[in-house]
């Protein structure tokens, strides 16, 4: 692919599944699958043939359409990540994991920052300093991997993880402010 891009990942909590967002209605050929996490939060994977032209719009469009936070992560033919987040309260994000040289403009204790607000916007308490850690670790042998370690840190557990009584409404129960 010219751009770089293998495929995206798409985070947010609604309760149906995320590929019946009106807003992700142009992807749906593109729509790869779509799995469930705990507590209302899903991925919906897209195949490279997305092509996302805005990425911040679309997690802006997203964050609104579901009243909750948003991710997205594309994963870069180079075996790295690049994840972008937007809350109405922690505004915009991204990080390149694994940080390093050139990765990003911004300190990585300033990502991590912003991250923690992601996640406190989600209704999860979690500290800057394991962010920033987990930033600048090394690359793992899957980016899927990484991505997966990084949802958790932001406390959205796979539904294997999550306790039975978080499960027990539903793959997609209703998220309210």
């Amino acid at each position: 692919m010219s751009d770089g891009v293998d495929g995206y990942l798409v985070v947010g909590r609604n309760d149906r599944p995320l590929s019946d967002l009106y807003v992700l209605r142009s992807f749906l050929p593109a729509v790869a699958g779509n799995r469930p996490r705990a507590d209302g939060w899903q991925i919906c994977d897209l195949d490279a043939g997305a092509a996302i032209a805005d990425s911040v719009t679309l997690l802006v469009d997203i964050a609104a359409e579901t009243n909750a936070p948003a991710l997205l992560g594309s994963v870069l033919d180079t075996g790295r990540a690049a994840v972008e987040g937007f809350s109405g309260a922690g505004g915009y994000w991204r990080a390149v994991l694994p940080a390093g040289p050139g990765a990003d403009q911004r300190p990585v204790e300033e990502v991590a920052a912003c991250v923690a607000r992601w996640a406190s916007a989600a209704r999860h308490t979690v500290a800057a300093a394991p962010i920033a850690e987990f930033l600048r670790a090394p690359s793992r042998s899957q980016v899927d991997g990484m991505f997966e370690e990084l949802l958790s840190l932001l406390g959205l557990p796979d539904t294997a993880e999550a306790a039975p009584e978080a499960l027990a409404a539903g793959p997609y129960p209703v998220f309210k402010e």
